[in-house]
């Protein structure tokens, strides 16, 4: 018995040997305060996502076990904490964008002058590190915001000289990597702010070198949040194909569905963290606005060989398998939607024709933007038998009156079909409709012709169409 009791007991220290503790206050705050998240990352993506309240003394706990060094995100704050370290901190009055760190009011501790400025105090010499990587981050925004439109050349160096110097203070090895990792992503990401709002400006080669410094494969890509892991493999991939002669204006750089991006994951990136969150991101992303074809086919699965979770393998499978069905050259999927009038028009009605489909809502406005384009053509085509115009409504059935009275307003009395009841949700599911304005063109064998066309008031959108009518 004693012998069962001694292996539980060694087992429960081994499970409880590391853990960090995060406790503290925020100034002002009591039991009726709103609360705060914290947040931590790793190669597995989100480890703790908490929501802490306060006490009626307006002080919380956090205990989290780990046997790594991770970057908390304390309140949208990036902390550095060590395991088994214990940090004791006062948050900011929501008003102040001021962070504190460190004990008692009544207990002073000498305050480093490198975090002054930043109005960050620290209680101890061993703890300054922990708010490092809040300093850099820090340091860099008022870099932008007190500079706007003076920034320089010259004044994005010497932060970063300066960051550099800073980061040479602490002697903690995992946190220096992961500090200059945050300096040079920073440092990477105002040379791109300041070529998009100086584009007149010629740069030299030199002006890249950074790229030398960074790689998406660092380790502490993973401390990152999802809205800073995004952010950084475009501004990463835009940087990229700038240093390499790229327009930045180029629309593939500001795509979040970017091929080119996909590729650069691909061929160059081993994080598991890249991969299987933002590879399958991207390529969901391009799934919803461009739809599917062979080449993105052969990404895809290249994105499920190279993915290491099975829950990311498997979705992206099913999208292959449901986007895929619905592409150029497949047959169209049929489907029966209520007119204005509450007659059922179906797809088969339109056999034999060219039909040119507008999938929109009331609340849309790329929507309206776009409709009367299509409304247009419509008219111009309405004495030819081989092509049928036919809009289709996203809008719900609490705004189906609201879709009435804007088919009245504007006259639209052609086929004008309200897919927005649970009775025609099929044809949403059918052709994967996850945004709007949608275009779809279908041939007169009943073939999808595009199944994200280009929008109405592009001229291509026409092309298409003659092309469609000329084949007959």
């Amino acid at each position: 018995m004693k012998t069962k009791l001694l292996s539980l007991l060694l087992i429960f220290l081994c499970i409880s040997a590391f853990s960090a503790t995060i406790s503290g206050s925020r100034i002002g705050a009591n039991e009726k305060s709103s609360g705060f998240f914290v947040e931590a990352f790793s190669a597995n993506g989100r480890i703790l996502f908490k929501s802490l309240k306060f006490d009626e003394n307006g002080k919380f706990t956090l205990d989290f076990p780990t046997n790594e060094a991770l970057v908390y995100w304390i309140d949208n704050f990036p902390v550095y904490v060590l395991p088994n370290q214990h940090l004791d901190i006062v948050l900011p009055a929501r008003q102040s964008g001021a962070f504190v760190i460190g004990g008692p009011a009544d207990q002073k501790a000498a305050t480093p002058a490198m975090l002054v400025e930043s109005n960050i105090k620290i209680k101890g010499k061993s703890e300054i590190d922990n708010l490092l990587i809040n300093e850099i981050h820090v340091a860099w925004a008022d870099l932008i915001k007190e500079k706007k439109e003076t920034l320089s050349i010259k004044d994005i160096d010497q932060q970063y000289a300066n960051e550099v110097k800073l980061i040479s203070k602490s002697k903690e090895p995992g946190l220096v990597s992961t500090a200059r990792f945050y300096n040079d992503m920073r440092y990477m990401e105002v040379k791109l702010q300041y070529l998009r709002n100086h584009q007149a400006v010629k740069v030299d080669k030199s002006y890249y070198n950074i790229l030398d410094n960074i790689s998406l494969n660092n380790p502490a890509v993973n401390s990152l949040k999802a809205i800073g892991l995004r952010s950084f493999v475009t501004n990463y991939y835009t940087f990229l194909k700038v240093s390499q002669g790229v327009d930045i204006k180029e629309d593939d750089l500001a795509d979040n569905g970017s091929v080119g991006k996909m590729e650069l994951l691909i061929k160059h990136v081993s994080n598991e963290r890249l991969i299987n969150e933002q590879l399958s991101q991207i390529i969901i992303y391009h799934l919803s606005i461009s739809g599917w074809d062979a080449y993105l086919d052969k990404i895809m699965l290249a994105a499920m060989e190279k993915s290491t979770d099975p829950a990311v393998k498997k979705n992206l499978s099913d999208l292959r398998e449901k986007y895929s069905k619905v592409s150029k050259n497949a047959v169209a999927p049929d489907f029966s939607i209520p007119d204005a009038t509450g007659k059922m028009v179906s797809l088969s009605n339109f056999k034999g024709k060219v039909v040119a489909i507008d999938v929109w809502a009331t609340w849309c406005i790329p929507c309206m933007h776009s409709l009367p384009y299509f409304l247009k053509l419509r008219d111009r085509y309405k004495d030819n038998p081989n092509v049928v115009f036919v809009s289709i409504s996203t809008d719900n059935s609490k705004s189906k009156d609201k879709w009435l009275n804007f088919l009245k307003s504007k006259s639209m009395n052609g086929i004008e079909l309200h897919a927005g009841d649970e009775k025609a949700s099929a044809f949403e599911k059918a052709y994967n409709i996850t945004g709007i304005p949608r275009y779809i063109l279908i041939d007169q064998e009943g073939k999808i012709i595009e199944d994200h066309a280009p929008q109405a008031s592009e001229p291509s959108f026409e092309k298409l169409l003659e092309t469609a009518l000329k084949s007959k």
